[in-house]
This record gives structure tokens, sequence and C-alpha cells, in this order.
């Protein structure tokens, strides 16, 4: 699937785009951070997440660990781990996000 003609979402420093749904409780889509922008540490109660990396370079984190992600790098976010992404650099972050278990008011800022 071309990524073109998808409806993105503004969420201050980062937005977001559903490319497809899987189930009733489950998509997929794609996540764009801005330039030296972040998304804050945060957790999901019972959702879990697979992150794909494809453009760009930033630190991710889940849990008590920190990577320099990069693409073809994929990571898996369980329910109930913290995780946040600091994008330092000029251009933007580019990750898809699969979806497993979602559900409404799932999301614990810190």
């Amino acid at each position: 699937m071309k990524f073109k003609g998808l409806k993105w979402e503004d969420r201050g420093s980062y937005r977001v785009a559903k490319v497809f749904d899987v189930s009733n409780d489950s998509f997929v889509q794609l996540v764009e951070i801005k330039p030296k922008s972040k998304v804050g540490k945060h957790y999901h109660k019972q959702q879990t997440e697979i992150f794909v990396i494809l453009d760009g370079e930033a630190k991710l984190g889940i849990g008590d660990k920190e990577w320099s992600a990069k693409p073809k790098d994929i990571f898996l976010c369980k329910p109930k781990d913290v995780h946040w992404v600091e994008n330092d650099s000029e251009d933007p972050f580019l990750l898809v996000v699969f979806k497993y278990n979602w559900a409404e008011n799932d999301t614990i800022w810190i």
C-alpha cells in the first residue's frame, strides 16, 4: 500500500495516520515524530504495540532501555511498558505502529 492520501491527525509534537484496520481492536498506523520534538513517557493499560522504523533516527525508550532507533529496526512494547521517543534531528522520524488490543482512554501519560 502506498502512503499517499492518508488522513493525518496532528497531535502537537507528532502526527498519526491510520493505514488500515485489522479487527475491532487492532489497526496499523503511521506515526511521524516532528524534527526537534519528543513524545513523552506514557504506557497503555492493555494495548500491545509493535514499532517498525521506516525513516529517520531517534532515541526510543521502552522500560529501562533506550536505543538509537533507525530504519529496519523493530520493537515490541507490551501493556504497561513505559515508552517514549526523542527526535533531536532536523528530519522527521517515521514509523509504522501495529496496535493490538486497543481501547479508548488506554493511554496513561506520566
